[in-house]
């Protein structure tokens, strides 16, 4: 069993975002230069090594506080091994005025992967948040569509001092290939994103041409406090991956700077 924790505060100064306190054990790492010129702290989390294996508890906080911004990021997808339960955890706590896009990458459960992924959200009142998350359903070229047991996805998040949003579900092979509405529907990649926060991505008509995209089957819905769910399903990964450039590229135009730019 490997238990691995890493952990990252970013901060403003200067009215640019930098990154105070990176902290990682294998197979987790973090990875990041000086900030972008549009202020925000780029930060790559990588794995290193064949995935998540059965036992395996990866734990991921990240801190942004006041007044800063930052894109946390993946660079390659996450293969989920079997057989034997793994599991990751990612906390993210977001303070007043700061911003927070995370775009981890794809999840790929291996032939009987049995995997429980957790996602927790604590917004503060004034902080903005995007949290987007990409399940494949196995390795298509190795013939493993499918060839998993169980994906468990445990989803809560918190803005100010009320829920915004939270969700528990179990996908198992036999119901998500359907081509039903409840299934992929021969899709190969389902993306999920959450909006918190008072900015563009939280209104659903700013969703309106990302979701009509070649490739794309997606729908925006209000959530009960904070801002909006969209969700998506993609004719491959490759779709997937190009609409999350799209989003924090048009995001990103939209000059939503720290405090004090």
């Amino acid at each position: 069993m490997t238990v691995s924790r890493a952990r990252l505060r970013v901060e403003a100064a200067g009215g640019r975002s930098r990154v105070f306190h990176a902290s990682a054990t294998a197979p987790q790492r973090w990875a990041f230069g000086e900030p972008s010129c549009d202020g925000w702290a780029d930060v790559c989390h990588q794995l290193i090594g064949d995935g998540v294996f059965a036992g395996d508890r990866c734990v991921t906080t990240i801190n942004v506080e006041r007044g800063a911004h930052t894109v946390v990021r993946s660079v390659a997808a996450t293969p989920v091994r079997g057989p034997g339960r793994g599991v990751t955890i990612t906390r993210i706590r977001v303070a007043p005025g700061a911003a927070a896009v995370h775009l981890p990458g794809a999840l790929i459960p291996q032939r009987s992967a049995d995997h429980t992924t957790a996602l927790r959200i604590d917004a503060d009142d004034g902080a903005r948040v995007l949290a987007a998350s990409t399940i494949v359903l196995g390795r298509s070229g190795m013939g493993e569509r499918g060839a998993f047991s169980h994906l468990r996805f445990r989803t809560t998040a918190r803005y100010g001092d009320a829920t915004a949003y939270a969700e528990e579900a179990t996908i198992r092979p036999a119901a998500w290939l359907c081509d039903g509405p409840a299934g992929f529907a021969g899709a190969e990649a389902a993306l999920s994103i959450l909006v918190l926060g008072d900015w563009p991505p939280a209104a659903p008509v700013w969703w309106g041409a990302l979701a009509t995209t070649p490739g794309i089957r997606g729908g925006v819905a209000r959530l009960r406090v904070g801002g909006i769910a969209f969700r998506a399903l993609c004719r491959t990964l490759g779709d997937a991956n190009e609409l999350l450039v799209a989003v924090e590229r048009t995001l990103r135009a939209e000059r939503i700077r720290p405090a004090g730019t």
